[in-house]
């Protein structure tokens, strides 16, 4: 069967680049001058280091959200790349929370 190419009639969205002074504001402004701290995310248990983390957008870039340091917190990986712009912070923060106060795992 031959492989079909994929069109798209929008173009896609371009993700803009965080520069470092605004990285570092950002582990700043939530961390202070700690070298390594938990995951911003308080049911997420990842640690994370000034050299090793992923800023998340509380409201995203694709949404209209800014990279104004008061949008942006620390985050690991995970979350980042699980929430994508699905989510807000504050939405993916509380997302676990809801989900186990109904949990009667032992």
């Amino acid at each position: 069967m031959p492989r079909r190419k994929k069109t798209t009639d929008a173009k896609k969205y371009k993700k803009e680049t965080i520069p470092k002074a605004i990285r570092e504001q950002c582990w700043l402004q939530v961390f202070g001058e700690k070298y390594k701290e938990k995951c911003y995310i308080n049911w997420c248990k990842n640690d994370i280091t000034v050299f090793d983390f992923h800023v998340g957008h509380d409201k995203p870039e694709s949404q209209g959200g800014t990279l104004d340091v008061s949008n942006l917190k620390p985050i690991c990986a995970r979350c980042n790349l699980s929430m994508s712009n699905n989510y807000t912070i504050k939405q993916w923060d509380a997302l676990n929370n809801k989900q186990t106060k109904n949990c009667f795992c032992w």
